[in-house]
């Protein structure tokens, strides 16, 4: 092997490495803007899914060998916090790549539940950007009323039911009563 070829880690590896320290991440924000013209407010709502790992900046090397296991993603030192993070947020990767090294490889610990849900998570916001219902960062994103038909409710349950298998527990969602329509 010449010293350009980057060895790939086991599978069974990885799998115990993000038992302890991977996150699946699905992620929410609700966003206020006002009309300018007639100085009415609109809340918009977005939806997002996420693989990471984040550990300590002299840790770069492994965190790097992990994406070139996988084959996307991203390594981005944080100098800030003296961390460096591994991050693969491209909805095609998250399922053509993550998912299915995870049915292959698999997580143990309570990782494993959290994976499972978050798969599902995944799945259903791919299947609303491919119907033409969710929106990439910079366009703005549900209505309310938009948000009826875009399995909003399931995606609620699913990160509720996910916030246990964290270890440090998300807020609640800061608008309100979860069972209106």
């Amino acid at each position: 092997m010449d010293k350009n070829t980057v060895a790939k880690l086991p599978g069974n590896y990885i799998a115990g490495f993000v038992d302890g320290e991977g996150c699946f991440a699905l992620k929410f924000r609700r966003d206020k803007k006002q009309n300018k013209n007639n100085k009415k407010f609109r809340e918009y709502f977005y939806w997002n899914t996420e693989f990471a790992i984040v550990l300590r900046s002299d840790d770069f090397n492994i965190l790097n060998l992990i994406k070139e296991t996988f084959g996307c993603g991203s390594v981005v030192i944080i100098k800030k916090q003296n961390q460096v993070r591994f991050s693969v947020q491209n909805p095609k990767d998250l399922v053509e790549k993550i998912i299915p090294f995870f049915k292959r490889h698999k997580l143990y610990a309570k990782k494993g539940i959290d994976f499972q849900l978050w798969s599902c998570a995944v799945k259903i916001v791919n299947k609303n950007r491919r119907e033409g219902l969710n929106v990439t960062k910079g366009q703005r994103g549900f209505t309310k009323k938009e948000m009826n038909g875009l399995d909003h409710k399931k995606l609620q349950e699913i990160r509720n039911r996910m916030m246990f298998y964290k270890s440090q527990r998300e807020k609640p969602f800061k608008w309100g009563n979860q069972n209106r329509k």
